[in-house]
């Protein structure tokens, strides 16, 4: 694994050492029993220092989280890209929050569809109906369904030195992981392990609450990530409180319809600075060509041209649409 590279920071906390662990903690975290301990020694600070400003942070809304992203192929559910027309983006957003498990929730910038939702069900067809419905209901009738036939990569994290996203080492999401039962182990502890005490001895902390010793839990954590239930381990930031306001979808068309694939590989490849990077069809077939998405967000609207600029040498490409959000619906979301 790659060490953070330290400079001078784009994002001011203090104390300063704050920076240097919070990257260490999303870059670098350490897949140990005791997870805080080496990071407190790397930034020249006691572990309770570490925890007590890592529990402030948290108290903030600038730490979301530390633990490990649960993969929702693992509860064997199907996810959507859910776009939409409305007039009332929340009342929309509690809606479809009411028929499906909602993750995200952004007014966009875009000519037709304004509310863009990721949403997961078991049942494909009851995310189709709540597409319809809520654009029946809140719009005016205009909806299409984005479904993630891919993910290449998920790892939201941000350089705090750069001022721009980068995806972290663990980005990769098992395509088709087991369940957590088919591991021995509940989905109850799967989802605990998404959030880890601030505490000392963190697996200890959470196994009270599960009735099982912290050395069984942090190997079931292993196990679970070894297999791709749980994967992505370390901290969760809200990027728009430590100053990330540029947060905008890239939705790229390929050349050759069928080399898409390619061409969403071509960007974990090349675009470090891509926090998700997902492969699409569309429902209704067609409605839309734009099938390789990723994220980005920086500090300024201007470092966009990073991802620009990287896009330029791609052969793959035939157009980029970038769409910027407007508005989180969903601020502070734990996913």
């Amino acid at each position: 694994m790659a060490s953070v590279e330290m400079g001078a920071p784009a994002v001011k906390l203090e104390p300063s050492w704050l920076v240097d662990a919070l990257m260490l903690l999303q870059y670098e975290f350490p897949l140990e029993r005791d997870p805080f301990t080496p990071v407190a020694e790397r930034v020249g600070v006691t572990v309770e220092e570490l925890l007590e400003g890592l529990r402030r942070l948290q108290r903030e809304g600038i730490l979301k989280r530390i633990g490990f992203y649960l993969n929702y192929r693992s509860e064997r559910k199907k996810a959507a890209l859910i776009a939409l027309h409305v007039s009332d983006p929340a009342a929309a957003t509690r809606f479809l929050a009411s028929k499906l498990a909602v993750t995200h929730s952004y007014v966009r910038s875009h000519p037709v569809y304004n509310l863009w939702v990721v949403g997961k069900h078991r049942d494909p067809d009851e995310i189709v109906r709540a597409a319809e419905e809520a654009a029946a209901r809140f719009g005016d009738g205009r909806w299409v369904v984005l479904w993630g036939v891919r993910t290449h990569r998920l790892s939201v994290k941000y350089d705090l030195y750069r001022g721009v996203s980068r995806a972290g080492p663990y980005g990769r999401v098992e395509p088709n992981p087991p369940t957590p039962e088919e591991l021995g182990y509940s989905l109850e502890l799967a989802r605990s392990l998404r959030v880890l005490p601030l505490e000392r001895d963190p697996y200890s902390a959470l196994s009270r609450r599960l009735g099982m010793s912290g050395d069984k839990l942090y190997e079931a954590a292993v196990e679970m990530f070894k297999h791709g239930v749980l994967a992505d381990p370390g901290a969760a930031l809200d990027g728009h409180r430590l100053g990330f306001r540029y947060n905008a979808m890239f939705t790229l068309a390929p050349r050759e319809p069928e080399r898409l694939g390619e061409l969403c590989g071509w960007v974990v490849e090349n675009v470090p600075e891509a926090t998700h990077v997902v492969e699409r069809s569309s429902t209704p077939p067609g409605a839309w060509r734009h099938l390789c998405y990723f994220m980005f967000h920086a500090v300024d609207e201007a470092l966009a041209g990073i991802a620009l600029e990287r896009l330029k040498s791609c052969s793959l490409l035939d157009d980029v649409l970038i769409i910027p959000s407007v508005a989180d619906m969903l601020p502070g979301v734990i996913r």
